[in-house]
């Protein structure tokens, strides 16, 4: 990863990126949430209802089956959690290269005023 040019604007843009990525995984955990409350009340009612099966691994199965749709959602909202926190990641480490590069030119001024 090479980090940009260092200049007010890039630094701006940076800020803005990491305030984005936040908002997306906030987004992104609530949705899980949703998601999450909704298959285990799928699942709460399933087996309330009861679920067909000689023995619990056939009942487990079962189940998975009737909850199929279910858990794919849960699993797309969780593959869509990971990448907004890989997001929100992957723009605090450029701003904190940012950073970094101001602080090495801010020292850098100094040792040549010296």
């Amino acid at each position: 990863m090479t980090t940009p040019h260092l200049s007010a604007d890039t630094i701006r843009t940076a800020t803005n990126e990491v305030i984005r990525a936040t908002e997306g995984l906030r987004r992104c955990a609530q949705e899980l949430a949703d998601v999450e409350f909704e298959f285990d009340t799928a699942e709460a009612t399933a087996l309330a209802a009861g679920v067909e099966g000689g023995n619990e691994a056939q009942r487990k199965a079962n189940l998975r089956l009737r909850l199929a749709d279910q858990h794919a959602t849960v699993k797309g909202a969780r593959d869509r959690h990971a990448d907004a926190r890989r997001d929100l990641d992957v723009a605090q480490a450029i701003l904190t290269a940012l950073r970094y590069q101001l602080r090495l030119l801010e020292v850098s001024a100094a040792a040549v005023a010296q």
